[in-house]
């Protein structure tokens, strides 16, 4: 009785041990989606402060002005604008001091001018570039100015490092399976004689397999569930730090990545379980003891 209760009890602690084992990777590996999407979130943000500067010419007219305004509400590549008269050019340019400058030249001698930002899909320098050629057509326009250079390397930056995050996120993914497969086939081996006497017995393959694919996808479910709400407190946390947080990281963003833990848990776990039964039941009476 005493060595039934010690065996029941070591296998409830090795259960608990690979649950907990199987949740911690669970949980990396939707830190690292997590981090992903904040990653994005901040990408898209940046790329929306991109575009270029259209000076106007000294000339325009106040309706011709409004018209260009009207313009830049509506068109679906522009995620925002800033109009700026002459007065309010002359007042950024000269830190308030352009007074003075009239005074002495008797005209104000800056044109007003709309800085212009994109939206993320116009976010690269072919875009904005073609944009901006297009803006430069304009009978209003004075000129355009676009900064290739910083365009460039934003957008260079920006892919290099979605790059090395799906990277990552694929290097996880490997690894998680390697490491939850190792963790079940530990379970497994512990029952390998019990796989072997219901062999012996008759028992089809699909019935000896039958309960550890259930046993290990509940494993799974429980282990995802436990990650999910470990991350789910480390992104309260997170965002209770900082409120830009809820922008860049979303709970629907973040109901996605609990919903992709809880399908690879359970679609791991599952595969892990039919490889480790496997070899046992292909396995003779001598290969149990290797």
């Amino acid at each position: 009785m005493e060595n039934q209760n010690q065996t029941r009890h070591a296998g409830i602690g090795d259960r608990v041990t690979s649950t907990i084992s199987v949740m911690l990777v669970l949980f990396i590996l939707g830190l690292v989606a997590a981090i992903n999407i904040t990653y994005s979130g901040i990408d898209r943000q940046v790329k929306e402060k991109m575009g270029f500067t259209v000076v106007l010419r000294d000339s325009v007219a106040p309706g011709a002005a409004e018209r260009l305004r009207d313009e830049c509400a509506a068109a679906g590549y522009i995620s925002g604008f800033d109009y700026l008269s002459a007065d309010q050019v002359m007042a950024e340019e000269t830190g308030g001091e352009g007074a003075e400058l009239v005074e002495l030249l008797g005209v104000n001698p800056y044109a007003p001018m709309i800085e212009i930002r994109v939206t993320s899909a116009y976010a690269d320098v072919d875009s904005i570039t073609r944009l901006a050629a297009a803006w430069q057509q304009k009978p209003e326009v004075e000129e355009v100015s676009v900064n290739k250079e910083m365009v460039g390397n934003l957008a260079r930056n920006a892919r290099m490092l979605n790059t090395i995050l799906l990277i990552i996120a694929a290097a996880l993914l490997l690894i998680s399976f390697v490491l939850i497969n190792n963790t079940v086939r530990l379970t497994v081996y512990a029952r390998r004689f019990l796989i072997h006497t219901m062999k012996l017995v008759g028992a089809k393959g699909s019935f000896i397999r039958r309960p550890f694919l259930i046993s290990n996808i509940l494993q799974g479910i429980v282990a995802a569930l436990l990650a999910c709400g470990l991350l789910a407190l480390l992104a309260g946390w997170a965002k209770s730090l900082d409120p830009a947080m809820d922008s860049l990281l979303p709970w629907s963003a973040l109901a996605a990545v609990f919903g992709g833990i809880l399908v690879v848990g359970c679609a791991i776990c599952a595969l892990a379980a039919v490889i480790a039964t496997n070899r046992y039941l292909r396995a003779s009476y001598d290969d149990m003891f290797s």
